[in-house]
């Protein structure tokens, strides 16, 4: 039996971040969207456990979301993890678009059909946390609202589809740095506000409190961030990664950032209602 679907990435609309708690991570509260840029899997039945991968170089081994899913699964099952998985993938990993948790949270929803195993959702968003922070988003999609560590998952009404342009440099950031880099600028004690600033404001996007965290970190990050104030009504970098989210951006701002960092990539995306994320990826 093979089985297949999309993995749809997400953009933050708006990324809070509180005080380190005491298992290291540090508590957040953020508006999660799905937008229709996703990777792909296939999982078929197979002798033993498998991934291999084709697209973007990713690691296709232990280190990958996917194979700790399949890994997860099979042990909370009690069964030994048979599959041959294939990830197709187009989301750049390190971008702060979350595309190996949306992988990790796709294969596990595969997986345990062709398992033939009933999972009970409560039991399968904890295997998700523990998977990743962000893996948990992926099993609802749409628009959500993220917080604790990034396990506790608050659905929201689908708001009207928007449409985005991705520009995405061509390197990655790693999270721990930035996170990192946000502990020594605040000393781990930031506070939460008490509730997101796109609630309050007419804005599609609000602040990154990583922002700075991730100048700090990659240095690169000045000059897009000072093109995109050029380009764009409404701009932010996603997460803790590289990619730059811009809305309000016609086509002489398009031309723009082209122009000025013709090594970065340009995607137009929009934003997908649940529905039509859970019909991308069989949920």
């Amino acid at each position: 039996m093979l089985l297949s679907a999309e993995a749809p990435c997400k953009i933050n609309r708006e990324l809070r971040v509180g005080a380190r708690r005491a298992d290291g991570y540090h508590e957040i509260l953020s508006r999660f969207s799905s937008v229709d840029f996703a990777d792909r899997l296939e999982v078929e039945d197979a002798p033993g456990l498998e991934l291999s991968c084709a697209g973007l170089a990713v690691p296709c081994g232990e280190s990958n979301l996917v194979w700790r899913a399949a890994r997860m699964l099979a042990e909370w099952l009690g069964i030994r993890p048979r599959a041959r998985i294939h990830l197709e993938k187009r989301v750049p990993a390190g971008a702060g678009l979350g595309g190996g948790s949306a992988d990790a949270a796709v294969a596990l929803v595969l997986l345990s059909r062709l398992w033939g195993s009933a999972v009970a959702w409560d039991d399968l968003a904890g295997i998700a946390a523990g998977i990743g922070s962000d893996v948990p988003f992926f099993l609802f999609g749409g628009e959500a609202d993220v917080s604790g560590r990034g396990e506790r998952v608050a659905p929201r009404e689908d708001a009207p589809q928007a449409g985005l342009l991705l520009w995405i440099p061509p390197f990655s950031i790693a999270t721990a740095d930035v996170y990192a880099a946000f502990a020594r600028r605040t000393g781990g004690a930031s506070r939460l506000p008490d509730r997101l600033e796109i609630e309050t404001t007419r804005n599609f996007l609000g602040p990154n409190d990583l922002a700075s965290a991730v100048l700090e970190v990659r240095r690169e990050m000045e000059a897009y961030l000072h093109t995109a104030s050029q380009a764009a009504g409404e701009f932010t970098i996603s997460g803790s990664g590289c990619a730059v989210v811009l809305r309000g951006v016609d086509a002489e701002g398009e031309r723009l950032l082209a122009e000025s960092h013709p090594e970065a990539t340009l995607r137009r995306v929009r934003t997908l209602s649940r529905g039509e994320y859970r019909r991308r990826t069989t949920l």
